[in-house]
């Protein structure tokens, strides 16, 4: 969205710091001082406003517009997911996704419904960081972005490339459509995560190691499938002793 390409400018301070301060020998997570107060800006922020707004939402919208409108909202992000399908060489996947793109725009009315995946052209993810991962470059120290929440150095950029493959980011002057979108856009998205969220909040003795742990293994498991032992060769394949989390 347009507004997450703004945030990712202003927070571009922070962003080249974390990059030069992670090329140092740093052990562990570097920026555990700064990320924490950054992840507990962004759980209030949750629990106050986001979190009573998706119930509100969850409560007056019914199912079959939610899902409508979920899948409306992967339609307009999926370009990237294309773009970054022939930036890795998967033709096949990147012509099924261009496909499945189309169709859902067409037939689909603008991704509405999903129609694309009753004709054999399945839902993929795919981002720049993976991108980035699968060429060989290494994820950095873990950051913890205000507002948008988990990241790393690599794949932060990722932001901006998201914005800017969205249709919404060039409507101009916009604003009247951006804002909306962007509204129900976020509380749709903390709608389905929901319960990740509650089980994290119940489960997890530290939040913020879970939360950390939780998207490395994924970006890892992304780029490189499955790890046969996720607790040695998560950290030994993609995050170089540099940025080993300390488990603090």
């Amino acid at each position: 969205m347009a507004h997450s390409l703004r945030r990712l400018v202003a927070l571009s301070p922070l962003l080249f710091i974390a990059f030069t301060l992670g090329c140092s020998n740093t052990p562990g997570d570097p920026f555990e001082k700064i990320n924490r107060p950054f992840y507990n800006f962004n759980e209030a922020l949750d629990r106050h406003a986001v979190k009573p707004a998706a119930n509100f939402y969850e409560k007056i919208i019914p199912l079959g517009i939610r899902t409508g409108l979920g899948n409306g909202f992967s339609n307009l992000g999926y370009l990237n997911v294309i773009i970054n399908d022939y930036l890795q060489g998967k033709w096949q996947q990147g012509l099924s996704d261009t496909g499945r793109m189309a169709v859902n725009s067409t037939v689909g009315i603008a991704g509405f419904f999903d129609v694309a995946t009753g004709w054999g052209m399945p839902i993929h993810e795919n981002r720049l960081g993976t991108t980035l991962g699968k060429w060989g470059v290494p994820p950095g120290p873990y950051l913890v972005i205000p507002v948008l929440g988990p990241s790393t150095v690599r794949d932060a950029p990722g932001f901006y490339m998201a914005s800017i493959t969205n249709p919404v980011y060039w409507i101009r002057p916009g604003w009247e459509y951006t804002v909306p979108l962007s509204i129900f856009y976020t509380l749709d998205a903390r709608t389905r995560l929901d319960f990740l969220v509650r089980f994290r909040n119940e489960q997890a003795l530290d939040p913020y190691v879970f939360t950390r742990d939780a998207y490395l293994q994924y970006t890892n498991t992304q780029i490189r499938g499955p790890a046969t032992k996720p607790s040695e060769d998560f950290y030994n394949e993609d995050l170089d002793d540099t940025t080993k989390p300390t488990g603090k």
